[in-house]
């Protein structure tokens, strides 16, 4: 998975925060200069009282690669926001390897048959819809035969108020494991290049003491550690990602968070049996573009 915040409005916290002031005053937003304080007072006071009008000024545009359809099945449901998609109509799925499609980690846990099973359905699903093309079916209807496994990618826009509602929502461990993933990639984008929007935003099990699942704290710990480490992570390449210039990327490998390395000797034993390498890991990497 590989998650990229492509562009977002630079200087968004002042930006926004000077449009608020500026409501309340004689002085226009272009008169406006807000200190630290008042940035950080204002931005805390709009997402208590739920501002809208003030959040839905910042906006980001992200990339999500190597993400399978069942995941984009749930992320377009989010209405409030703008979405493209890659399409099948136009694009033929290249089936020739194991790598077109998403193996689970879940999957890979309960050992090697289960994954080898799991790739070797693939790969006839691959050789049946590779067979429907040659004999020139459409791809528009040769991918009916396609699993929502299937790779994909999409790019997002939306702004700070519907990007706080996603992380609220998919951040709690009640999601379904692969868009929860990208939803703490995308808050970690956004505690990099805004801090102050994204400070104290999560799960809510944290942030507003409401456990959402029914096994009731259950899975809190493992949220507050993915949070506290998502910090320390900003905080460790904050540096790095200010020195960039204008319009280089800062690549985080963030798969000791967030994704899930496979124990090599499955690696190996699955390879083995299927005749061909495979990687079973499940990398999430963020990148992110300086302004």
């Amino acid at each position: 998975m590989k998650v990229t915040l492509l562009d977002y409005m630079e200087d968004a916290e002042k930006i926004m925060v000077a449009a608020a002031y500026a409501t309340r005053s004689p002085k226009s937003a272009v008169d406006i200069n807000p200190t630290t304080k008042m940035i950080k007072d204002m931005i805390k006071w709009t997402k208590k009282y739920r501002l809208s009008s003030v959040l839905d000024f910042p906006y980001y545009i992200f990339t999500i690669e190597g993400v399978s359809r069942v995941f984009t099945h749930q992320w377009v449901r989010y209405r409030h926001a703008a979405h493209m998609q890659q399409s099948q109509r136009y694009v033929k799925v290249k089936v020739d390897s194991a790598d077109w499609f998403v193996i689970p980690p879940s999957i890979v846990q309960k050992g090697v048959d289960v994954v080898v099973d799991y790739i070797r359905a693939h790969l006839e699903i691959g050789r049946k819809y590779k067979e429907l093309l040659e004999r020139g079916i459409m791809p528009e209807d040769a991918r009916f035969l396609l699993p929502n496994s299937v790779k994909t990618h999409i790019s997002t826009a939306f702004d700070a108020e519907e990007m706080i509602h996603i992380i609220y929502q998919r951040t709690c461990f009640e999601a379904q494991w692969e868009i929860r993933t990208v939803a703490y990639a995308i808050l970690f984008a956004g505690l990099l290049v805004h801090p102050i929007i994204f400070d104290g935003v999560g799960p809510p099990c944290i942030y507003e003491g409401v456990c959402r699942s029914p096994k009731k704290g259950v899975c809190e710990p493992d949220a507050r550690r993915i949070i506290t480490q998502l910090i320390r992570r900003r905080d460790a390449v904050k540096d790095e990602f200010e020195k960039l210039e204008q319009g280089e990327f800062l690549k985080v490998d963030l798969t000791d968070i967030l994704g899930y390395r496979a124990p090599r000797d499955v690696v190996r034993e699955v390879s083995d049996k299927l005749g061909f390498d495979v990687n079973l890991d499940f990398e999430v990497l963020v990148w992110v573009r300086k302004k």
